[in-house]
């Protein structure tokens, strides 16, 4: 399988965002304009205005506005009752939100329990880039190359060093990466399936929507962790606590 994209080169952005302003709590302060690393916001008539067309998503202003006027957006859980088969692709950084009660296991045995139906961990797509990274470097003089894992990386090179896009990675991300895996190992299956990414990142709600160098992602939705937690932590603590024997080991 490819895992390669197409092109990186500045293109006309999708009008999508993950990042909205809340012009009702806006109080026109202009902290948020210190911190925009591509100068995407203004104040007009007392109330902060973002330009699409600079906008990375990389959420700093939601991070340092005092009010809490920039909101981040993702996709609602039940876009999941569309589909038949429901994958999830947990970011690693999910299962340290839960402490050191939990292990990795736990935390799928939850996902399963609150409504998917098979789990992928986005870590083995991250394996896939370093390997190709090192393959990259072995064999490339190009010197320095950046990674293309982040959106708001690739995106911040693309609004303002456009000189470095040559030396950008070209590798999907490893949430891409282990959709298009996933996707694969399900693709004999005659059921409608559901590949959904929970990650923290505003950035990639964004990237979903509107892929940077290739067409089409093969993720259909992004959950945010805000809006997943619950439900995770109310299935992990109505699973069996860690280490209590299970029927399985009973019979063996």
């Amino acid at each position: 399988m490819n895992f390669e994209p197409t092109n990186q080169t500045p293109h006309i952005l999708h009008p999508f965002h993950s990042v909205l302003l809340d012009a009702d709590l806006c109080v026109g302060c202009t902290t948020c304009i210190k911190f925009c690393p591509t100068k995407a916001i203004r104040v007009r008539n007392g109330k902060a205005k973002i330009f699409e067309d600079r906008c990375i998503d990389c959420g700093e202003c939601i991070r340092r506005c005092p009010k809490g006027a920039k909101k981040a957006v993702s996709d609602p859980l039940f876009v999941m009752d569309a589909y038949d088969i429901k994958v999830a692709l947990p970011a690693p950084s999910l299962y340290a939100q839960f402490g050191t009660a939990y292990a990795q296991e736990n935390i799928f045995n939850a996902l399963l329990s609150a409504g998917f139906d098979e789990v992928f961990d986005v870590a083995w797509g991250a394996l896939v880039v370093t390997e190709m990274t090192r393959d990259i470097l072995a064999h490339e003089a190009l010197r320095p190359r950046i990674s293309s894992a982040c959106p708001v990386v690739v995106r911040l090179i693309q609004q303002r060093f456009p000189s470095l896009i040559p030396n950008l990675m070209p590798i999907l991300p490893p949430s891409e990466i282990a959709a298009r895996e996933a996707r694969r190992r399900l693709g004999a299956l005659s059921q409608k399936i559901g590949i959904f990414f929970l990650s923290p990142c505003t950035a990639k709600v964004t990237s979903v929507r509107a892929p940077l160098g290739y067409e089409e992602s093969a993720i259909d939705a992004v959950f945010s962790f805000g809006d997943i937690y619950a439900t995770l932590k109310r299935a992990l603590e109505s699973l069996p606590p860690p280490g209590t024997p299970t029927d399985k080991d009973a019979a063996s």
